[in-house]
């Protein structure tokens, strides 16, 4: 009797919603725990035939383009660096351009290097392509462990910019790489330091080490420049396209080299799922005091974190304060 009055459709909307209810749940749920796959991982592709066309015609282009080039550069570069040193900085970058354009990497430039003064470049770290795009576009060097000196072709490269080495395993080293940069700063040099200490998936700006920011204080004193101010300028670098399209988070760490990643099949992979954009947001320069390394940490750790923010969402970035870090 509770029935009457009211019409079939209602009764039978009732009867059903619990069910549509669970099911709905049970679809929210499990689009949580498998989580998207990559779309520009060439091995999900239904597309393989052209996937392997595009890695073998690549491969073949680079073999091509940028072995021969390679082998005529180092000998001129050794050449170089023998008799006018201050003369080697131009070959690298001309080489390294050439290398970024041959495996289709597009660069998106917001902000530009200081140039008031010696200026210590601090940014995170994605992938190997970073020391291609970053020298091919100006003359520096970069703050590298010492096991990079053995890698094939971006060990090269590395010496080629005249890489500063650091054996982490001496912790006694650390005085004389911090007096190496300081007179590297204070010639002219730009360095440029990856704070992580390793590379991230291409998300995430990993904290910074501290211990690898000992060397600005050091470098100041070691320098024996009181009068010349020495900058540091955190640098954000996010890799924001792919192929035209833009990259979405599922889809990044497909450009990222990180974890146990091989050199050879994160090659194998990059010239198979296309050109590359990568976006390079540099922010304010700051002159750094005498004062806490953790909190110079903190602070370019949080900096480089909010430039990536602003790349990957659209929000705009508030640039600090230029005032001295204490």
């Amino acid at each position: 009797m509770r029935d009457e009055g009211r019409s079939l459709e209602v009764r039978r909307r009732e009867r059903l919603g619990p069910d549509i209810k669970e099911l709905k749940f049970k679809q929210m749920h499990l689009s949580q725990e498998v989580p998207r796959k990559p779309l520009a991982w060439p091995s999900e592709n239904s597309g393989g035939g052209e996937s392997l066309l595009r890695l073998v015609t690549r491969s073949v282009l680079c073999i091509v383009g940028i072995l021969p080039v390679m082998l005529i550069g180092i000998a001129a570069q050794s050449v170089i660096l023998r008799f006018w040193r201050s003369g080697g900085t131009t070959l690298p970058r001309l080489f390294l351009w050439w290398v970024g354009k041959v495996l289709g990497v597009r660069v998106i430039m917001k902000g530009e290097v200081a140039r008031s003064a010696p200026v210590l470049v601090v940014s995170n770290h994605v992938s190997w392509i970073d020391i291609v795009v970053l020298g091919g576009l100006m003359p520096l060097s970069f703050v590298a462990k010492s096991e990079v000196a053995g890698w094939p072709i971006i060990g090269t490269l590395a010496r080629l910019q005249r890489a500063i080495f650091v054996d982490r395993a001496r912790r006694s080293a650390t005085a004389d790489i911090a007096r190496s940069i300081g007179h590297r700063l204070v010639v002219g040099d730009t360095i440029v330091l990856f704070g992580e200490g390793t590379t991230g998936d291409g998300n995430r700006v990993l904290p910074f080490r501290p211990a690898l920011l000992a060397s600005v204080r050091e470098a100041m004193s070691a320098s024996e420049v009181g009068s010349t101010p020495i900058l540091v300028q955190p640098l954000s670098i996010v890799y924001s396209g792919l192929d035209g399209l833009p990259l979405g988070r599922a889809d990044r760490p497909c450009v990222a080299w990180y974890g146990d990643m091989s050199l050879l099949s994160h090659l194998r992979r990059l010239l198979s799922i296309g050109p590359v954009d990568v976006t390079l947001r540099f922010g304010e320069a700051f002159e750094v005091a005498h004062g806490d390394r953790k909190a110079l940490a903190k602070r370019l750790g949080d900096e480089v974190r909010e430039m990536a923010s602003e790349i990957t969402t659209g929000r705009a970035h508030s640039q600090p304060a230029s005032a001295a870090a204490s």
